[in-house]
């Protein structure tokens, strides 16, 4: 064989081997909405080596609806809401609950009790359990002293009997797994995706984002508290990985000047008051989800120092001193390139 024969079949390779590489690492990209999802609008951006994405994208959105049955306050049908209407009877475990509830007892302890899923009747009686109301209504009123007092006596996270078969709550006592829920079923949707041929791609659940399989970092930008000439208040670059924010702006109404928002503490029957907004970015969407609301919970002081003790997790937040509004975030905000608007 001649040497340009040689050269000639070394080209023929290459162009052979290129066009094979192209071809098993070919992707295709799609974007679908689901707006009744979560109890917003969910949005899935993913590539896949398969022509149908969109249904693959589909079939994510099926499996999220079978998690968030489980969970839905509102269906009586639902696990949570039999465990509910039990009435101090034990109920069988389901094993997605089981891991949701072992979350939520990490961050109860985490916070001394500030972050507890039995504060479903609280939540209630405040009126941020109807799907139906109207934010920043002025006819709303705060619930009376007295009946806050008396519903706080079926509150304790601790009270909860459960273990991997079976759990059961005191008579009047009830769980919601708001504050934790939209994660759990954004962790479980990116495994399902990694299980099922995605190469990459991110959820948008409104408050709540993952990433996943990215290759150059997102910007996120964060939603003002009180927007009034800018509708954002500061935003970092993520690569891969989750974030929740929680903020009084969500759900709220408005009474003699005071601002009552739905993130309540279960020790006063009211809601925390001066925190405005906390975001919080860590690897797991289920530990973002229920850390931002825990750290909402907490002082802000205190919560930054409970946060240095997870690894891969930041935070910024938000809240009222001394008449202004300050900022206070981990110091690895910095190395997402943290830019304040």
């Amino acid at each position: 064989m001649t040497k340009k024969e040689i050269v000639s079949l070394l080209i023929l390779v290459l162009v052979i081997s290129f066009g094979a590489y192209k071809y098993f690492t070919r992707s295709y990209w799609d974007t679908r909405t689901d707006q009744n999802l979560l109890d917003t609008a969910v949005t899935i951006q993913a590539s896949s080596k398969s022509k149908n994405v969109r249904a693959q994208i589909d079939s994510v959105f099926a499996y999220m609806k079978t998690l968030e049955r489980k969970f839905n306050d509102y269906d009586p049908n639902s696990w949570i809401s039999r465990v509910n209407a039990a009435g101090g009877m034990s109920m069988p475990m389901d094993p997605d609950a089981f891991a949701v509830l072992t979350l939520a007892d990490s961050l109860y302890r985490m916070t001394g009790g500030a972050f507890d899923i039995t504060i479903k009747p609280l939540y209630d009686l405040w009126g941020f359990s109807d799907s139906t109301s109207v934010l920043n209504d002025s006819l709303r009123l705060p619930p009376d002293s007295l009946v806050i007092k008396e519903t706080l006596k079926t509150v304790g996270f601790d009270r909860v009997r459960w273990d991997r078969d079976s759990i059961r709550l005191p008579r009047g006592t009830q769980i919601s797994f708001g504050a934790i829920a939209k994660g759990y079923v954004l962790k479980k949707a990116v495994e399902y995706m990694q299980a099922h041929g995605f190469r990459q791609g991110q959820i948008d659940c409104t408050s709540s984002m993952v990433f996943f399989g990215q290759k150059i970092a997102q910007v996120v930008h964060i939603q003002h508290p009180r927007p009034q000439t800018q509708n954002t208040i500061g935003n970092f670059k993520l690569k891969n990985g989750s974030l929740s924010t929680s903020g009084d702006y969500q759900q709220f109404f408005e009474s003699g000047g005071i601002r009552y928002h739905h993130i309540i503490d279960p020790h006063t029957g009211y809601p925390v008051p001066d925190v405005y907004s906390v975001t919080v970015i860590t690897p797991d969407p289920a530990w973002a989800d229920g850390l931002s609301t825990a750290v909402f919970l907490m002082p802000p002081d205190l919560a930054i120092q409970k946060l240095r003790q997870l690894p891969d997790t930041n935070a910024v937040i938000y809240y009222q001193s001394g008449g202004e509004t300050v900022t206070l975030k981990t110091e690895g905000i910095k190395e997402l390139d943290w830019n304040e608007e």
